[in-house]
C-alpha cells in the first residue's frame, strides 16, 4: 500500500504543478481546479447542460453553476438556452477559451519537454510506457461507483 500512496502523491503533485505552470508560462492566471476541469470537459462535450457536466465529473450541480458563472464572467464559457427546454442552458467554450487553451497547452508541453529532457532516457521511457496504464486507471476511477 505504501507504493500506492507514493504513486497517488506523485500524480497529485504532478497535476498541481502542470495546471499551475502551464497557464503562468502562457501569461494567464491559473484557474481553480473545478473551473479547469469543466473547461476540459466542455472541450470534448460542447453543448452540455450543467446537470450533464456535474454528472460526468461527479461535481454537484450547484458547484458547476457557480464555476460556470465565473467562467462566463471571464469570457471563457457561453450559455445558450436549450431549444428543447428553455429552463436549461447549454454550455460551450468561447473562441477566447479555445485560443487560451492552445497557448496553455503549448506552454505545458514546452515545460514538460524541458523537464523530461533532464531525466535519464530510462526514466523517460518508463514514464511514457506507463501512460496506457494511467489512462486505464483514470477510466476505471471515472466509471467506478463511489
Amino acid at each position: 500500500m505504501e507504493k500506492v500512496h507514493e504513486a497517488a502523491k506523485a500524480l497529485l503533485d504532478l497535476a498541481w504543478w502542470v495546471q499551475r505552470k502551464g497557464p503562468m508560462r502562457a501569461g494567464f492566471e491559473p484557474l481553480p481546479v473545478t473551473e479547469r476541469v469543466i473547461l476540459g470537459y466542455l472541450e470534448g462535450h460542447d453543448g452540455s447542460s450543467v446537470t450533464e457536466v456535474g454528472a460526468a465529473l461527479d461535481i454537484k450541480s450547484s458547484n458547476v453553476s457557480a464555476a460556470v458563472r465565473e467562467l462566463a464572467g471571464r469570457g471563457l464559457v457561453e450559455k445558450v438556452a436549450d431549444p428543447d427546454d428553455k429552463r436549461k442552458s447549454l454550455l460551450s467554450l468561447t473562441e477566447e477559451a479555445r485560443r487560451n487553451k492552445s497557448s496553455i497547452d503549448a506552454a505545458v508541453t514546452g515545460t514538460l519537454e524541458e523537464v523530461l529532457e533532464q531525466l535519464s532516457p530510462e526514466h523517460r521511457d518508463s514514464l511514457f510506457a506507463s501512460l496506457g496504464a494511467l489512462d486505464d486507471v483514470v477510466f476505471r476511477l471515472r466509471t467506478t461507483d463511489r
